[in-house]
């Protein structure tokens, strides 16, 4: 496993650099997280990475080939429902990790699970302001 760093344009000049776990696969690397603030990049996206010998780390450079899966991020004004939203979105197929400091969950919906059902489920929780969410990547 490799970290490979993605540089995020939050805008206003400011920079935000996340450190995804990728499996090598010869010259290029398969995504092996759910990204929380990398945009465009889902779990399995195989991608190159090119080295920075100054800093020792790898930074993302392009896309290779993409999973298919997608990538959405809930935001949450108190992590308590954290843990039972995740496991509701398991119910659908729906692999997520959560980020509790910053009271984020990264969801990946693989490219086979119907994303209906899972958008009208992101919808009600948005309209009962239980959440607010982005997505696809």
């Amino acid at each position: 496993m490799q970290k490979v760093l993605f540089v995020q344009d939050k805008g206003e000049g400011q920079l935000e650099i996340e450190g995804l776990w990728c499996k090598k696969e010869g010259d290029y690397f398969v995504v092996d997280n759910i990204p929380f603030v990398a945009r465009r990049i889902s779990l399995g996206d195989t991608i190159k990475a090119e080295y920075d010998s100054d800093e020792n780390a790898f930074y993302f450079d392009d896309f290779v080939s993409v999973s298919g899966n997608s990538t959405i991020r809930l935001y949450f004004k108190d992590e308590a429902p954290i843990a039972s939203v995740r496991a509701e979105l398991k119910e659908y197929g729906c692999e997520s990790e959560a980020f509790l400091a910053r009271k984020i969950v990264a969801v990946n919906v693989p490219k086979e699970v119907s994303y209906r059902p899972i958008k009208e489920y992101l919808d009600a929780g948005e309209q009962s302001n239980r959440w607010e969410y982005e997505g696809l990547a």
